[in-house]
């Protein structure tokens, strides 16, 4: 068998014992795309494929527990979420020997458009070079005025929605708030926040606001369920699998991070370290049909 420089042995056998138990769900992600008809069972499955076996710490987990991974993926199916991070939809964040599910901005987004309430929702950044004011009260205003050029830091970061009866909600958090929110945070990739060459569009920030607002609006059923997980990342805790059941499992249960059941049975299958045929990069314009 030949191997990769870049992908160990041990790698090329947990993309394997992945792609084998993936693929062994896919009635149950089909079923649970039913609800969102715009995203193909097919192409779900290989953006989840292509997004674990790029990452040396997701093949990890699909060692050490499982579980926390396809409870994760099977939340992405739920809530019509791209598991690939090309899109933003969702991430799946390594975290010790476990995997944080954490809605994207984007996803963030395309679950509130199912309000059908809402008309438009954006979130922009603030540096020191714009030209900035808001106010509340009876008259609550927001007016900003980008700088061109150099912009300098980073001072405020703030989120709009407008409904359909016209009325507009908006929030505005300073830096010194979202660095509050920052060092609460235990999740795995609270290291990108305020980084311009992780994170140069600032996805993190504008989702911390946008978070804030949207917990002011009536939500659909799936924005609910969608925050409450995102949270559990930020708590530290972490998604697992009772049967076919998607558990919580907190971050001060003595099996956080432990190998499970689930765990058991990939190590008792017979699934040996086959080459796995490499699965093409997708465009974003090709994860839909």
């Amino acid at each position: 068998m030949s191997t990769s420089k870049t992908t160990p042995v041990k790698g090329k056998s947990a993309t394997a014992i992945f792609k084998n138990q993936l693929y062994a769900y896919k009635d149950r992600v089909q079923h649970l795309l039913e609800n969102n008809p715009n995203i193909n069972v097919d192409r779900f499955l290989a953006m989840a494929l292509n997004a674990v076996k790029r990452d040396r710490k997701l093949l990890s987990v699909v060692e050490k527990n499982p579980a926390s991974l396809f409870a994760s993926l099977l939340l992405c199916a739920e809530h019509g979420l791209s598991p690939s991070p090309e899109v933003g939809e969702a991430w799946l964040i390594p975290y010790g020997s476990a995997c944080q599910f954490q809605l994207g901005y984007q996803g963030l987004i395309k679950i509130a458009y199912r309000n059908p309430e809402i008309k438009s929702i954006s979130a922009e950044i603030v540096y020191e070079m714009d030209e900035f004011e808001w106010g509340l009260g009876l008259n609550p205003f927001l007016n900003h005025k980008p700088a061109s050029g150099e912009r300098g830091q980073v001072t405020h970061v703030y989120s709009i929605v407008k409904f359909r009866n016209g009325e507009p909600m908006f929030k505005v958090m300073s830096q010194s708030e979202l660095k509050d929110i920052q060092r609460m945070s235990k999740a795995g990739n609270k290291g990108i926040w305020f980084n311009k060459d992780k994170d140069p569009q600032g996805w993190m920030l504008k989702k911390t606001c946008l978070k804030q607002l949207l917990k002011l609006v009536p939500k659909e059923f799936q924005l609910g369920t969608g925050l409450h997980y995102d949270n559990l990342a930020e708590r530290g805790d972490m998604l697992s699998l009772d049967g076919d059941e998607i558990i919580e499992v907190k971050k001060t249960n003595s099996n956080f991070g432990k190998p499970n059941v689930f765990a058991q049975a990939l190590e008792e299958s017979n699934v040996e370290a086959v080459e796995v045929q490499e699965v093409e990069d997708l465009e974003t314009k090709d994860l839909f049909d």
